[in-house]
């Protein structure tokens, strides 16, 4: 009973923010069967239906095909009988429920815009192959080296660091006393670091290094680093096949969103659309007169670095 109730719940939400779901008083022309009635307002089994399709499969999957209808019915149902109540109470005329049901309109009407340039997008075989192999670094092998770094002014200093370390001294003990990056505080660690993420000379030194291995001290233009590494591991290239799908959706998502971009532009063209820089004035003299406020006492720099 729990999980009906769960589900009766869960599809009345989904109702309220399914544009077009709503029921239709009873009578209107060709909308189907009428499968539940409110009062005079009908629930017809194509808007069922529709519902029906705008669930994610991973719902739709786990009720039987009648179970998942009749909770789809009941979800309409709980909603009209809130809308009627909330119509009797007159909250339907509250400035600010006709404001939110206007923005409710103008963001269906927007969506169904993304739909109908959608159904023009096609991407081709050649496309989807191309975007494989041009990112191998997210679909191909990939080396992840968990490492670990001492960043010291002088190369004197870097010296005493590798030979206390040499001597069995700890990594991370030796980067909380002598490193002076923003790492120390967490003994140097980096976290997983995959190739692109470094500086080439530093990458160059941490991928060359075997687990546990540590790095002469590498001159840079923050000091001498000195690089450790805890964890070497590869990634399996995934078949093309496996990601293809994957693929499709991003490269439609791409031109979907370029396709809306220039749509944008050229309506912009041809209407006039004002923006009153006034209404910005008094937010841009509070974010001034917050950035010109010091922290409060006892409250630390946020520290970067996060560990992985």
């Amino acid at each position: 009973m729990k999980k009906y109730a769960f589900l009766v719940l869960a599809v009345s939400v989904l109702v309220v923010g399914c544009p077009g779901s709503g029921s239709k008083e009873s009578g209107t022309g060709d909308d189907g069967d009428v499968v539940a009635k409110v009062g005079e307002k009908a629930i017809y089994d194509k808007q069922v239906e529709q519902f029906l399709g705008n669930l994610p499969p991973q719902v739709s999957s786990r009720y039987g095909s009648e179970r998942i209808r009749r909770e789809i019915v009941e979800g309409f149902v709980s909603m009209e009988m809130l809308a009627g109540e909330a119509r009797r109470r007159g909250i339907d005329k509250r400035e600010d429920v006709k404001l939110r049901l206007e923005m409710l309109i103008d963001q269906t009407l927007a969506r169904e815009i993304e739909e109908e340039l959608k159904k023009g997008i096609t991407v081709e075989e050649a496309e989807i192959r191309k975007y494989y192999e041009d990112h191998k670094d997210r679909y191909g092998s990939n080396l992840k080296v968990h490492a670990r770094q001492i960043t010291v002014p002088t190369e004197g200093e870097a010296k005493t660091v590798l030979e206390k370390f040499r001597k069995g001294e700890d990594f991370a003990a030796l980067a909380r006393q002598y490193s002076k990056d923003e790492h120390a505080g967490k003994g140097g660690n980096l976290g997983i670091v995959r190739e692109g993420k470094l500086t080439p000379d530093l990458e160059k030194v941490v991928f060359s290094l075997k687990e546990g291995e540590v790095s002469p001290a590498v001159k840079t233009d923050k000091g001498y680093v000195i690089l450790f590494t805890d964890r070497v591991s590869k990634s399996s290239e995934k078949p093309y096949d496996q990601v293809k799908k994957s693929i499709e959706r991003v490269i439609t998502r791409e031109k979907l969103n370029k396709a809306v971009g220039d749509l944008k532009a050229d309506i912009r063209k041809k209407t006039k659309v004002e923006i009153n820089d006034e209404y910005f004035e008094k937010y841009k003299a509070q974010d001034q007169q917050k950035d010109a406020e010091p922290p409060a006492a006892g409250v630390a720099e946020p520290e970067g670095g996060a560990d992985e």
